[in-house]
């Protein structure tokens, strides 16, 4: 109890405008554990969209998780590089400022660095709860995606970049960038058959596998990657992705 407390008093406290957001995000590492995190209600939701087939996101279906925190913000290159300083001489042209999110990041990477901070990647249907959407058929900001609406950053040409995080507006839990931007490495393995076997309490995906997951889709990505539902899989063991980052998770319990 004391715990979910704490985080809701967090939460409570990290309201800001979205202007000053992006000017300043502090950073997470020697700070507040909690501070620029939301709490996730511990619940039931839908999880995975028919319409998206076995590979991306069928068979639809019911999930419930404990409460947990979540990142905000995904991680920037100026956060990540106070505790990984080598990766300012590999960041990637897509996404190079410092308040860009990071990229050119292993999955082993992602993992380490929210270990190193007392976090823990999410699992994926930790990321997908807290995508906020009634279904994974929707976008983060509802059922459709319009460019002209500044909703997101995604379904664009290669010769484009990411934005730096904040740039576009919050979904219902006050967490930015969870459609588009850059993918975002989470906790499973990739199994395309896990959805028809997976626990419905708490699930944490395959034991073992050869592929991550990623989720969120991202700027140079089709739009329909952008659905909460929509599930992706890259190699963990490499730096060559300028288009996959990532975001912290605490368990609470």
């Amino acid at each position: 109890m004391q715990i979910i407390l704490a985080a809701l008093l967090i939460t409570m406290s990290s309201a800001t405008s979205v202007t000053a957001q992006q000017e300043s995000i502090p950073s997470p590492v020697g700070d507040v554990i909690g501070r620029n995190m939301v709490l996730i209600p511990a619940g039931k939701f839908q999880r995975g969209c028919d319409s998206l087939g076995p590979e991306h996101g069928a068979p639809e279906h019911p999930v419930y998780l404990d409460a947990f925190m979540m990142d905000i913000y995904e991680v920037t290159n100026e956060h990540l590089e106070k505790v990984m300083p080598d990766h300012q001489l590999r960041r990637s042209l897509s996404s190079s400022c410092d308040n860009c999110p990071v990229t050119k990041i292993t999955w082993y990477e992602a993992a380490d660095y929210c270990h190193l901070i007392g976090k823990a990647l999410p699992s994926e249907a930790q990321w997908e709860k807290a995508a906020g959407t009634p279904n994974g058929c929707e976008f983060p900001w509802g059922p459709d995606f319009d460019p002209k609406k500044n909703q997101a950053r995604g379904g664009l040409e290669l010769k484009d970049k990411a934005s730096p995080v904040g740039s576009y507006p919050p979904n219902k839990f006050g967490i930015y960038d969870m459609g588009g931007n850059v993918w975002e490495w989470v906790a499973d393995w990739y199994s395309p058959q896990y959805y028809f076997m997976e626990p419905l309490y708490n699930p944490r995906g395959p034991s073992r596998g050869v592929m991550k997951v990623r989720r969120g889709g991202a700027w140079s990505d089709s739009v329909k990657a952008m659905k909460s539902g929509y599930r992706d899989w890259s190699y963990p063991f490499s730096r060559s992705y300028s288009d996959i980052g990532f975001r912290c998770a605490i368990n609470l319990k």
